[in-house]
């Protein structure tokens, strides 16, 4: 919902934007990567996917379950490490992140010094300046919602579940998080989901 969102608020802009959808063996793969396909194709934007195995992968004989601090780490450096190296050989000189307000009350490492610390990593290592924009960092996700209304995005057509692959669970955590929004901020969900709570 907030990577959509933005992609339309982007297009509003009237910037070139290049679009990106990391697949890293995520078990809702193919209803979001469906979804991000459908996005893409109705704004007429190229979409690149990137496979990019998560660094828990590697480390999943020596991890205990205290750390998952530590493996979000890894797998949030890892995309965003691969995202710069995409926007560094495309040419592009910013990237722009849905990350919301939300996301930063449940990881708060994922704050606006966090992205200004890989902007400066990046920008050290290439060279030249890139930029790395949060714009809805400040608002909570039923803001979001508001602003992908007034946008026209689709959200029957963007996907949050992390259960079900085919059809919405309506119970995981992200399921609930996506009903909540709407419900915030006052709009009709037409999400389909197979347990409606």
């Amino acid at each position: 919902m907030d990577s959509t969102t933005l992609a339309f608020w982007l297009e509003k802009q009237e910037f070139t934007v290049e679009y990106l959808y990391f697949d890293y063996g995520q078990g809702q793969i193919s209803g979001e990567r469906d979804c991000a396909v459908f996005i893409a194709k109705q704004l007429r934007a190229s979409l690149n996917v990137l496979e990019t195995p998560r660094p828990r992968e590697s480390l999943r004989n020596i991890v205990s379950s205290h750390s998952n601090d530590a493996l979000l780490f890894g797998d949030v450096v890892n995309m965003c490490a691969m995202a710069a190296t995409f926007a560094f050989i495309s040419g592009m000189d910013s990237l722009l992140l849905g990350v919301n307000a939300d996301d930063v009350r449940i990881f708060p490492a994922l704050q606006a010094r966090f992205f200004g610390t890989m902007e400066k990593l990046a920008t050290f290592w290439m060279g030249n300046k890139l930029r790395i924009l949060t714009p809805f960092l400040d608002k909570d996700k039923s803001s979001v919602v508001e602003i992908g209304a007034e946008l026209g995005v689709p959200f029957e057509n963007t996907w949050s579940c992390c259960v079900n692959v085919d059809k919405h669970c309506g119970r995981c955590s992200d399921c609930l998080s996506r009903k909540q929004a709407f419900r915030e901020a006052g709009l009709p969900d037409r999400t389909e989901y197979e347990h409606e709570i």
